[in-house]
């Protein structure tokens, strides 16, 4: 899984000595070692205040704001989660959700469907919700998916593309690099952060576990011909429908009646 450019995705945003110069062996003329103290005492004063400002300097950009952590808790929170599986396993119905968490066009999708899908389906136990992993730019590999896999490892990984999906104009701002991925997780109440990392570094590299799960997923996605934005695949004891390019709520549910 290489990674290239991600066409529709968020933005993942000294003066040296020259080795050829022999420094002088001729001693400096004694007027010149007063220019030389000087200059480096106006130096070292220029260096205090830079620390000092440094110190002080407030985060401004640097701070990564976090919106809907009450949400998410209110979504997800209290609804049987495991892996990537939220909802009964014994759920009559299944939906597969195959999304982008670097897509923009995803994101919409996402927070206009799966809030209620877990809500009205999930929760009582009338459907269970898998979610997939799948890009929608020439890279599959992307560093979101990796934070939520490592999320899903405690059983919080849709808590965990909730948020990333809330704050997608948040990663454009700061970028998604492992600050954005840490702050994202901080945002999941019950989440053991320092096993969170622990995992994302123990089994994020390559060749490792979450790569294996997302190659799969991966695998799964281009034989089911899954094309842009979210995807769907809702299957019942009646049978199954395919929902593609970001389907409504409507059109979701209307798929789950038919099935079940």
């Amino acid at each position: 899984m290489a990674e290239t450019a991600n066409r529709d995705n968020a933005s993942v945003p000294a003066a040296a000595e020259n080795p050829d110069v022999e420094p002088s062996l001729v001693p400096i003329p004694r007027r010149g070692r007063v220019w030389v103290i000087l200059v480096l005492a106006l130096g070292l004063l220029a260096l205090g205040y830079a620390i000092v400002s440094i110190a002080t300097e407030k985060p401004g950009a640097a701070l990564v704001k976090v919106a809907g952590i009450g949400e998410a808790q209110e979504i997800f929170g209290g609804v049987p989660q495991e892996g990537d599986r939220i909802g009964s396993s014994d759920a009559p119905v299944t939906l597969q959700v195959f999304d982008d968490l670097q897509c923009s066009a995803c994101r919409e999708d996402f927070l206009s469907t799966i809030p209620a899908l877990v809500t009205e389906y999930a929760r009582p136990g009338d459907a269970q919700l898998l979610y997939r992993h799948y890009s929608v730019s020439e890279s599959p590999q992307e560093l979101g998916f990796y934070g939520a896999e490592a999320a899903a490892a405690q059983g919080y990984g849709w808590q965990y593309a909730y948020l990333f999906f809330r704050n997608q104009d948040e990663a454009r701002r700061v970028g998604v690099d492992q600050r954005f991925l840490d702050s994202i997780a901080g945002g999941i109440e019950e989440l053991d952060e320092p096993e969170w990392l622990r995992y994302l570094e123990d089994e994020g590299g390559p060749g490792g576990p979450i790569d294996r799960t997302l190659e799969g997923y991966e695998r799964l996605g281009t034989d089911l011909g899954i094309r842009t934005r979210q995807a769907v695949i809702v299957n019942g004891p009646r049978g199954t429908r395919t929902l593609q390019d970001g389907p409504s709520l409507a059109q979701i549910e209307a798929a789950i009646e038919a099935v079940r």
